[in-house]
């Protein structure tokens, strides 16, 4: 039996590359996650950081481990869940798993329901527009993430994306061109308007299978997209990289951490302006989400 690379005493768990017993592993993931907070100042005392929650492995990972480390850095925290109107996404289910936690690790719970907040029905604005559902869903989520966290005076967002998401979008967007994304892949998305929040991602050089175990060995419950999202649609990029990480398990850590050294350089984008319908930042005339509800 394989031993831990910590203790030395048998290893229950084989994440990429490495073997680790349950104590040894949770103190390596926590501690790794310290690291990347430190190295990049993801976090100072007395911020108020607004956590994404959809109920998934990544989002309830990191609301979990950065309610460990309230006292070391010093900072208040709150969740927020996104009710987007789509059941296979968001239900009573998963709000109730959220919820939950949050009386359980003594976390503020914030719900906001996309259609009340922002009055679109993203099921009908799919249909009508002739988008998928996904395209809409992203995009209309960061727009009221960015609203909500700086009208109730968060000073960061924190989101759960972790190795694996920002691997897979980075080849995507290279692929499509969308240059001025990339640049974007880093632990932290530092605000660059007043109306937009600083965004932090604490989960940045840790993988899927690190998360999963993760709240597996914390007896978290999980819920979340059960139809949308990707980690069920076929993806041909997804199965690309799951092969090269069976010859190089090591690969996505080592490619994020990469990208936090590099920077890229892209065509500077028209300047953020602000929505002359809603007022909140956007690079053109209207916001996207404005001109959904055209």
């Amino acid at each position: 039996m394989a031993k831990c690379v910590s203790c030395k005493k048998s290893a229950q768990i084989k994440i990429a590359f490495a073997p680790f017993c349950e104590s040894c592993f949770l103190k390596h993931y926590q501690n790794r996650v310290e690291r990347l907070i430190k190295k990049f100042k993801l976090i100072k005392e007395k911020d108020k950081i607004l956590v994404a929650v959809s109920g998934g492995k990544d989002s309830m990972s990191c609301a979990h481990v950065l309610s460990k480390f309230r006292q070391r850095f010093k900072f208040e925290m709150g969740v927020l869940h996104i009710d987007v109107g789509v059941s296979d996404c968001t239900n009573e289910n998963t709000e109730n798993i959220i919820r939950d936690f949050c009386n359980e690790y003594k976390v503020p719970f914030y719900l906001l329901k996309i259609k009340e907040y922002l009055g679109l029905d993203i099921k009908e604005v799919s249909k009508k527009i002739r988008r998928p559902i996904c395209s809409i869903c992203g995009m209309v989520k960061r727009y009221a993430l960015n609203k909500f966290a700086r009208e109730n005076g968060f000073n960061k967002i924190a989101t759960g994306h972790c190795a694996d998401d920002i691997t897979l979008l980075f080849f995507k967007n290279w692929f499509s061109y969308y240059f001025d994304w990339i640049a974007k892949f880093k632990p932290i998305m530092p605000s660059n308007h007043p109306k937009i929040v600083t965004r932090i991602r604490p989960l940045f050089e840790c993988l899927e299978e690190e998360n999963l175990t993760y709240v597996k060995l914390n007896k978290i419950k999980i819920a979340g997209c059960s139809k949308y999202s990707y980690s069920v649609r076929k993806d041909k990029l997804k199965e690309i990289l799951k092969l090269i990480d069976s010859k190089k398990p090591d690969f996505k850590i080592n490619f994020v951490r990469a990208l936090e050294r590099v920077e890229i350089k892209v065509k500077e984008p028209d300047s953020i302006k602000e929505c002359i319908k809603c007022g909140e930042p956007t690079d053109k005339e209207i916001c996207g989400v404005c001109r959904l509800k055209m």
